[in-house]
């Protein structure tokens, strides 16, 4: 090896006495053999660069680079201020809506489409417990329609506009009901629904069954605008326990999003632990918010918030 190595130094020896006399002997086919030299070392960088960036031809460069701002704007991008606290009502019937809304059934079908080919259990599969449909007696379709004022916090909700594809189950309340959207009141609270028996969507959250959190509300009880009260779709929502199932059904396409109940929790509205419930998630959570606790005749209000979280356990086909 030593020889090796002392016959490559001679050798390098060698040329570099001979490119020393060219440079002093013949100094133009010393330039010529120089500039060769030079245009060659550029031609192989090219053709590496080139190599290099063909590694996957089917994929633009500016989806590659979007890539990781999309995956992080859940967390980095500034998230709008919402309260549970509904304290007016708004004027503007879009108030909330654009900002996001949810899929067509057309959008929602395409979703499911890469579902086919795996075999989805059916939803008796994935019930912890079967439930009767005759015993889910609070909510509605919507058909109603408007039927609250709008105003303490209720905001306008009826409507094909303002409708969903989503029905949302929850047996151990008995609700079974239309979710519609709602958006946020001018102060900034999440507004709720003019119909005391569909579940309101805030159409600025996640969309349910998708990551993050999608979070809901519905009325316990409620006056009208005769002044009539009754109960609303979440009478019984304080009935839910830690391990009882919600479901999401997504009629367009008739798939069952089965969720599992982790927390319920009953908090004040303006607490820092209200807030913790309105952030969003990693996970496909959805975040279920009514009212509790001591009615405020004066402000027409709640001091309490009963709060249900849910973590997406399967989805599942209609049974045969």
């Amino acid at each position: 090896m030593r020889w090796k190595l002392l016959q490559f130094s001679a050798s390098s020896r060698a040329v570099l006495d001979y490119l020393v006399y060219l440079r002093r002997q013949r100094p133009q086919l010393f330039i010529g053999i120089a500039a060769a030299y030079v245009m060659l070392v550029a031609l192989i960088a090219i053709a590496l660069v080139g190599i290099g960036g063909q590694d996957d031809p089917e994929t633009p460069l500016s989806t590659v680079s979007q890539q990781p701002q999309a995956a992080a704007s859940t967390t980095s991008e500034p998230q709008p201020a919402v309260r549970l606290v509904p304290d007016s009502g708004s004027d503007d019937p879009a108030a909330g809506v654009a900002e996001s809304s949810p899929q067509t059934a057309e959008q929602a079908a395409q979703a499911d489409a890469g579902a086919e080919s795996v075999a989805l259990p059916t939803l008796s599969e994935v019930l912890n417990e079967s439930y009767r449909e005759s015993e889910l007696i609070y909510g509605s379709d919507g058909s109603e329609g408007s039927l609250l004022p709008i105003d303490n916090g209720v905001v306008p909700s009826s409507g094909p506009r303002f409708e969903t594809h989503w029905e949302l189950i929850l047996p151990s309340a008995g609700i079974q009901a239309a979710v519609v959207q709602v958006g946020l009141t001018p102060d900034g609270a999440m507004g709720s629904t003019d119909n005391p028996f569909v579940i309101g969507w805030l159409s600025r959250s996640a969309s349910p069954g998708e990551p993050g959190n999608a979070l809901l509300g519905g009325h316990r009880d409620y006056q009208d605008r005769d002044g009539n009260v009754d109960v609303g779709v979440c009478w019984q929502l304080d009935q839910t326990r830690v391990g009882d199932q919600l479901i999401m059904h997504n009629q367009s396409t008739d798939r069952y999003y089965v969720f599992d109940v982790v927390d319920t929790a009953t908090i004040r509205p303006e607490s820092e632990e209200a807030v913790r419930y309105l952030r969003q998630t990693q996970e496909p959570v959805v975040t279920l918010i009514t009212c509790s606790g001591a009615f405020d005749r004066e402000t027409h209000s709640y001091a309490e918030r009963i709060v249900v979280v849910a973590l997406l356990n399967a989805v599942a086909t209609p049974d045969a």
